[in-house]
């Protein structure tokens, strides 16, 4: 939402909604499959393919029971964390404060630090707000390890890229997958293509189709024209 919200050409009291479709589910897919990519070691298989070298002792990595941490636990963060728990992962999600859940742990994401230590994937599904803004950063990445992945489907200005990098390098980060950028596309010269703990997509995690969206918006076009009240009202104030 973050640009209509302070769009100069929106009046004030027009009404935004939100039409995510079926984002969660596209996201979750994405979430998935990039973490299966690293647990099925499938990076090593394609090398001993090249060899033509059987690896018979090659193990996949145990998921279940590691623990994911989603940070923005709406709809879509819900369905990514669904996703996730079906893998057999203890997942904790984060949002603005502390809140009852009856299927998940969800923490004030200022509580994110505590978690980070035995996290094997830090999932961002957050908004583009001040308090999201620099999130992931050098403070929050020195309680990271080598054995941590963390994938962003959120905005690209929650991560510190430069504080993320020196954490890959120094131990503190095992991966990173990015698919959200504070500038798109991102420049040709930026030094993340050609880091080989990173994996750039083309903010492709949710693709907007409107065979998708249909399902948000003609419910509230009919709510509208009836004068009904309109579903998913984003607050201008809070940014989402």
């Amino acid at each position: 939402m973050d640009h209509l919200v302070n769009h100069p050409e929106l009046p004030r009291d027009a009404i935004i909604t939100r039409a995510d479709g079926r984002f969660g589910l596209w996201i979750s897919r994405y979430v998935c499959g990039h973490l299966l990519y690293e647990s099925l070691e499938i990076d090593q298989c394609r090398l001993a393919q090249t060899a033509g070298e059987w690896l018979g002792k090659l193990l996949p990595e145990r998921l279940h029971e590691k623990l994911a941490l989603i940070v923005g636990f709406g709809r879509i963060g819900r369905h990514v964390g669904l996703a996730l728990k079906a893998f057999g992962m203890e997942v904790h999600g984060f949002a603005t404060q502390d809140r009852p859940d009856p299927e998940f742990h969800v923490h004030a994401v200022s509580r994110l630090a505590e978690f980070i230590s035995r996290a094997r994937v830090v999932v961002l599904c957050a908004p583009a707000t001040k308090s999201t803004e620099g999130l992931i950063n050098a403070d929050i990445l020195a309680h990271g390890h080598a054995g941590l992945t963390l994938i962003n489907v959120g905005r690209g200005n929650q991560v510190v890229l430069s504080d993320m990098l020196d954490a890959l390098d120094n131990g503190h980060l095992g991966r990173a997958v990015l698919d959200v950028f504070p500038v798109e596309p991102l420049d040709p010269n930026d030094p993340l293509w050609s880091h080989p703990r990173v994996t750039i997509t083309p903010h492709h995690s949710g693709p907007t189709i409107p065979e998708d969206l249909i399902q948000d918006i003609l419910p509230n076009l009919q709510a509208y024209a009836e004068g009904r009240p309109i579903m998913g009202v984003v607050d201008r104030g809070r940014g989402y």
